[in-house]
């Protein structure tokens, strides 16, 4: 049950993945819609710090490991990611997305319990595999389909 789960958020993960990379490395490239005050660039910068972090959260909790603690808020993680970014292209995040999203594929398979604590937000709370896998897909579609219709505003 739980290896169908996995497979599935995975499979979704990928398609999420792949459309908003042919997005941002397309038509997103050359947009000057925002959300908020961020261009598609720095939203990538953002989703692309999201996979590094849960791909360190899954592979230290496969290994036996403690789970990825992020101890600011989320903006100001989103911040902190845009800053780590700088001077890296669209071209150069798509390339570390794909790379995190290959080691998330492959440690999300070594887990023995998808339901095991991967990553711990400031404020305490707690997020498993499976609810890693769905929110980042999530995120994805949300993030690109906000840009796709600022764009065409």
């Amino acid at each position: 049950m739980a290896e169908s789960q996995i497979g599935n958020l995975l499979t979704a993960l990928e398609q999420s993945v792949n459309a908003g990379l042919a997005y941002f490395e397309g038509p997103g490239g050359q947009s000057h819609a925002t959300i908020g005050t961020w261009h598609p660039r720095e939203v990538l910068c953002v989703l692309t710090w999201w996979h590094q972090a849960t791909a360190e959260g899954m592979e230290a909790v496969a290994a036996g490991g403690a789970p990825y603690r992020i101890y600011a808020s989320v903006d100001e993680m989103n911040a902190r990611a845009v800053g780590r970014s700088a001077g890296k292209n669209i071209a150069q995040l798509a390339g570390l997305v794909r790379g995190y999203h290959a080691r998330i594929a492959k440690a999300a398979a070594a887990l023995p319990d998808p339901n095991a604590t991967v990553m711990i937000f400031g404020d305490g709370t707690s997020r498993s595999t499976l609810q890693r896998l769905e929110t980042i897909a999530k995120h994805w579609q949300e993030k690109v389909q906000q840009l796709q219709t600022m764009s065409a505003a």
